[in-house]
């Protein structure tokens, strides 16, 4: 930890203030669903313990996260960037919100960034501004005199953008106090972490019949596999469903049970006019889904009187769309602080990084709010 440098310091600093401590034990409550796995694959791969807050930064611990800049999931993965990495994005799925290969990819992604750089404070900032732009900084400063520069003289030579010249010292400050919660003042839970199990369905499989007939509540299974874009499993033997390990067997019983029913089908006969993307339309279902369906389908040749298996995803969950750049976080609305409001639980309220709250209203994480303020914060989800 570079307990020399002024700018973690400062950040340690707020982080460890009361209000600070209880939005990081808020995080770390919000990341015990997947906070066991990743401390597993950190030590998998021999990579330092620290890295497994990296999602604290990124994300909040929130897999439905998606920054302004479109990056989606735990580790923040933009489209471009999932390629070498095991995921996909389909109509199905985005694997960008799949907290295990996600977690893997992002592993995968820094150790490479250790091997191209030499040093994990450089691995981490490329991982936030990308291979290219770090390497353009490095050779700037070689330029300039600088025989083996590293993180800290990058910084200081103004040769990051203004982001990566935050990410690393807010990243380690975290990590620093998230390493020891008990002994940094953070209340701790010993509750028995979760431990999850991969089940490779095969079939489609709609996660709200599952439960009712596994008896896994749907919401634990929803957490588990936010990366469904309709709640409901692809067809084919490539994606796995995350249970709990307690229920692998029930969910094993119920998916390879073949008289069992677990999604539901419309049966659609093609009438005069009828087109695949019509049908799609009408009936909410992605074409590809229909495709998968029905084996040996050509979609511009259906006929007349021709019945197609079409799945019945319309009442379930939309996929949250990708949103462009300019959309998120938009500011667009503002709140009276109330007595006990600090930008700490602001935060966890608007669910933005505290630091944002502060930006945009002129202030730092050291400023004091006091009832009455007003302050710009973004629209809460869920309001018109």
């Amino acid at each position: 930890m570079p307990w020399e440098q002024e700018s973690f310091e400062a950040i340690r600093t707020a982080y460890l203030t009361p209000d600070g401590k209880k939005w990081l034990t808020a995080i770390l409550e919000r990341a015990k669903p997947f906070l066991p796995y990743i401390e597993e694959r950190v030590r998998f791969y021999g990579l330092p313990d620290e890295l497994a807050f990296l999602p604290v930064i990124e994300s909040e611990f929130s897999p439905l996260n998606i920054s302004k800049s479109g990056a989606a999931g735990l580790w923040q993965f933009m489209r471009n960037s999932i390629s070498g990495y095991g995921m996909r994005i389909d109509d199905w799925v985005d694997e960008r919100r799949d907290f295990m290969k996600s977690t893997d990819g992002a592993l995968r992604k820094l150790a490479d960034n250790f091997t191209a750089f030499g040093d994990w404070s450089l691995a981490i900032a490329a991982y936030n501004c990308g291979d290219g732009a770090l390497a353009h900084a490095i050779s700037a400063a070689k330029r300039d005199g600088a025989l083996a520069p590293d993180y800290w003289e990058l910084r200081k030579r103004g040769l990051l953008n203004p982001e990566t010249a935050g990410y690393v010292p807010k990243f380690l400050a975290v990590a620093s106090i998230l390493r020891y919660p008990g002994r940094n003042g953070l209340d701790q839970r010993w509750d028995e972490p979760v431990s999850w199990e991969s089940v490779v369905p095969g079939r489609p499989v709609d996660l709200k019949l599952l439960s009712e007939q596994a008896g896994v509540p749907l919401d634990l299974l929803r957490e588990a596999n936010p990366e469904l874009r309709y709640g409901v499993t692809p067809p084919g033997p490539g994606y796995a469903l995350k249970v709990p390990a307690a229920a692998a067997a029930a969910v094993r019983a119920v998916i390879e049970d073949p008289t069992r029913k677990l999604v539901r089908y419309y049966l659609h006969t093609v009438r005069s006019g009828d087109t695949l993307s019509g049908i799609a339309r009408r009936y909410g279902t992605p074409m590809p889904a229909i495709v998968d369906s029905n084996p040996g389908l050509r979609p511009e040749r259906i006929m007349l009187g021709q019945v197609l298996v079409v799945p019945a995803l319309k009442d379930a969950p939309p996929p949250e769309p990708e949103k462009a750049a300019d959309d998120l976080p938009a500011f667009t609305s503002s709140c009276v602080v109330a007595k006990g409001d600090t930008l700490w639980s602001l935060s966890l309220r608007y669910e933005v990084q505290p630091e944002l709250i502060a930006e945009r209203n002129g202030l730092t994480l050291a400023s004091v709010i006091h009832e009455g303020m007003t302050l710009r914060v973004p629209i809460l989800k869920g309001t018109p």
